[in-house]
């Protein structure tokens, strides 16, 4: 119910700020938004992946607590590194952003603290076992911006920066304080801590650059931040709907986990997937594609009439993702081969760049648009390619299959 409620508070999110902000101004948003969202895994130097995977072995709540504390401390002055980078950049960019766009990039920098904040403390309720409270900060979060968003909607850009800014610090607040009164007790992590934490952030980054190369390159070739909004438009409801067939695999993540070398399981596992999601899919596609332009108009209003054509050409490539990148490249992961998927997101991201490229230079925003649908399905037939050579190793002598 969280993971439902934090996507469908997003949504409403931005159904607010497109309505409450000229597409001039949501383009901006977007494009600051996308730059920073970059660097974010990078937040307190990875320390939220570090706690996970450190603190899981740690036997007391009480070093569980002091790990955490430090990791908060210590990653605010390393979410310092990616700050200035992103300074460093609004500097030397030849990009011009309005004086409230400047100001609201600003804001959404050093929200990275808050992230990194609210990241590390949810992480903590994990770590402790305790899942009903992990779920209740994502639910709580999700109220707060929609609240807030619709509050302080004729704000502007500022408004709606800030609230992403200190909202995470709202929900957290009481914890937060108790956690960070406890560093002196605890020990400083060694550089293993770090390391661990930096090298798992930096694959999140690679990933996200490959799935935001699109925005990026139309910020970068200086793309009419009015023609960003309606692209960021078409990319939201069906990119919002990823989340399906990732909650499938998610939940039988330790099934296939467990019976990564059993050729029959998986092949059977899939099976059940392409059964579900291959009718889902297909629904789904034609939905879209049938009422693009009435959905669009009714969430988010009257003035993006580009985006339900973009929102068509997305498509080939949302039905590549279901059916190719999702499955191949989360069984992936599952039975252990995570880093064959960081190898592929890195050597295709170079590609993707230069795809996107020359197709925004060629066709602009219809470029984009095209190029991500390709980009999508070369990924997932990547997937597909690896799942098979994976396939390929295990015993083909296996008579039974372990009962789901």
């Amino acid at each position: 119910m969280s993971i439902l409620m934090e996507r469908i508070g997003s949504f409403i999110f931005i159904a607010i700020m497109t309505r409450a902000l000229t597409p001039f101004s949501f383009g901006e948003f977007t494009a600051i938004r996308t730059i920073t969202s970059i660097t974010q895994p990078l937040a307190g130097g990875g320390g939220q992946y570090s706690l996970l995977h450190f603190g899981s072995k740690l036997k007391t709540l009480h070093e569980k607590e002091f790990l955490t504390s430090s990791t908060l401390l210590f990653g605010t002055l390393l979410s310092f590194i990616p700050i200035g980078g992103l300074l460093c950049w609004n500097f030397f960019s030849p990009i011009q952003l309005s004086d409230k766009g400047e100001f609201a990039y600003a804001v959404i920098i050093f929200s990275i603290i808050s992230y990194n904040f609210y990241e590390i403390i949810k992480n903590h309720f994990r770590l402790i076992n305790n899942n009903r409270q992990y779920a209740i900060f994502g639910i709580l979060y999700s109220l707060l911006i929609v609240f807030f968003g619709w509050i302080f909607s004729a704000k502007g850009i500022i408004a709606f920066a800030l609230i992403l800014a200190v909202a995470p610090i709202f929900v957290i607040s009481t914890t937060l304080y108790r956690m960070l009164a406890l560093w002196r007790k605890g020990n400083v992590p060694d550089i293993p801590y770090w390391r661990y934490g930096l090298y798992v952030g930096a694959g999140s980054v690679i990933n996200q650059l490959f799935v935001s190369m699109d925005v990026i390159m139309l910020v970068l070739l200086k793309v009419d931040p009015t023609l960003i909004a309606a692209y960021k438009i078409a990319t939201i409801i069906p990119y919002s709907l990823f989340f399906l067939p990732g909650a499938f695999l998610t939940a039988d993540f330790v099934y296939l986990t467990h019976h990564s070398n059993n050729r029959l399981v998986l092949m059977n596992y899939l099976r059940s997937y392409f059964a579900l999601f291959g009718l889902l899919t297909f629904l789904i596609i034609v939905t879209l594609y049938l009422f693009s332009a009435p959905i669009i108009h009714l969430c988010f209003g009257n003035n993006y009439p580009l985006a339900p054509y973009l929102q068509d050409i997305l498509l080939i490539g949302v039905a590549g993702t279901f059916l190719l990148r999702i499955p191949f490249g989360n069984i992936l992961h599952a039975v252990g081969r995570a880093d064959w998927n960081a190898l592929h997101a890195t050597l295709l991201t170079p590609v993707s760049a230069a795809v996107v490229y020359f197709m925004v230079e060629w066709k602009g925003v219809q470029g984009a648009a095209w190029a991500t649908s390709l980009m999508l399905i070369l990924s997932g037939a990547i997937c597909f390619g690896l799942f098979r050579i994976y396939l390929g190793k295990l015993p083909k002598d296996q008579l039974h299959e372990t009962s789901h």
